[in-house]
């Protein structure tokens, strides 16, 4: 009939379902912190931030860009394993398309591991029926299904993306909101730098980094330089100096005083001390500081990067660090306790190949070069 409009399929639906509606359905929100204790479950139970009162800091900094929608923000976290940091994306995942009404992207190295980590962490995480009710497997014109979850509503569908980034068309077919990029360092460099591209058309356009840093200067830990580079100092209470534990380590492991015979736990008979004084530090006690000096380059603008070593974790044993560094005996070894526990990338015996190596080889042994015959 005349003036009668043609209805859409269901194909051609998806570009509303995706972008109609941003400003979401009108309802209290819960802050970050509130939903993670109250929807996201750990191995141990519920999440909680006791013995992980370090993450604090960054989670209401990622609810205060959501609130406020501040826009073109970046937070990079070079992190320790097992501190509970990859638990905290997953639950800002949730949150952002949950809540927000916000489409999300969670890049990992490649779909196999992306697929894994949607089996054993993302939907493990999910503690009550509402939220795993409120998701359901979704599909988008040249992405991967495996990882899509769609979570429908009055104002369109909005979508979580748990993807392979080792696949371009992952890294260039899908608009976001939220880019959570994961295991930094081994992400394809080039598939990385499309991925900033999916953010373009938000008015969001947060971007978070973390990863363990196995290469200085290089990956995460070369986004935490760029941004305003904080670390946590713990104050000595005795002689007022603060110190970043894992700068310091082991200078700050000592001997509680209390003999095996005394007391044969192990974590009670150790402690951190102060370097100057050795009074005993409270890893607890500690607080964010922005770091590096004036010689450095100014943190680009819109950019918080964290480093978040194991030290500053009280739920992470001390006793387990501390096993960890006396069977780490061979440089390689040395060199992976302190990517894994201090947050500290090292390449240990491996060294990529640049000028500076070039010239020292040169040095040791110089070497005719010629053209490879043909």
């Amino acid at each position: 009939m005349p003036g009668r409009r043609k209805k859409k399929t269901d194909e051609q639906h998806i570009p509303d379902r995706i972008s109609g509606g941003r400003a979401g359905i009108s309802r209290q929100k819960p802050a970050l912190a509130e939903f993670l204790e109250k929807e996201i479950r750990t191995d141990s139970g519920a999440f909680s931030f006791v013995g992980r009162e370090t993450l604090r800091e960054t989670v209401d900094h990622l609810d205060e860009i959501l609130r406020l929608g501040l826009p073109e923000r970046t937070v990079s976290v070079l992190k320790g394993t097992q501190i509970g940091m990859t638990t905290v994306a997953i639950g800002l995942a949730l949150y952002t398309v949950y809540v927000h009404r916000l489409n999300v992207g969670y890049f990992l190295p490649d779909q196999d591991f992306a697929n894994r980590f949607d089996d054993t962490r993302v939907r493990p995480a999910i503690r009550r029926a509402a939220l795993a009710a409120a998701m359901r497997d979704g599909r988008y014109r040249g992405a991967a299904s495996k990882g899509l979850k769609e979570f429908p509503g009055p104002d369109g569908s909005r979508f979580l993306y748990i993807l392979g980034l080792r696949d371009i068309g992952n890294a260039i077919s899908l608009p976001l909101d939220l880019l959570i990029r994961d295991e930094v360092d081994d992400l394809p460099p080039e598939n990385l730098r499309w991925s900033n591209d999916r953010l373009d058309a938000s008015k969001l356009a947060l971007t978070v980094n973390l990863a363990m840093g196995r290469t200085p200067g290089a990956g995460i830990q070369a986004m935490f330089e760029e941004g305003d580079r904080r670390v946590w100092r713990v104050p000595c209470h005795a002689c007022g100096a603060e110190w970043a534990l894992e700068e310091h380590w082991p200078d700050v492991l000592r001997e509680a005083g209390v003999s095996s015979e005394e007391n044969p736990n192990e974590e009670e008979r150790l402690r951190l001390a102060c370097p100057a004084c050795g009074a005993s530090l409270a890893r607890s006690a500690g607080r964010w500081r922005p770091g590096g000096s004036e010689a450095e380059a100014e943190p680009l603008a819109g950019h918080r990067s964290y480093r978040i070593s194991q030290l500053a974790v009280p739920a992470v044993r001390l006793e387990r660090v501390a096993a960890k560094w006396r069977a780490a005996g061979r440089p390689g070894e040395r060199a992976k306790f302190r990517c894994s526990c201090l947050a500290m990338p090292d390449a240990g015996e491996s060294r990529p190949i640049d000028a500076a190596l070039l010239n020292a080889l040169r040095a040791a042994a110089p070497l005719q070069m010629e053209a490879a015959p043909v």
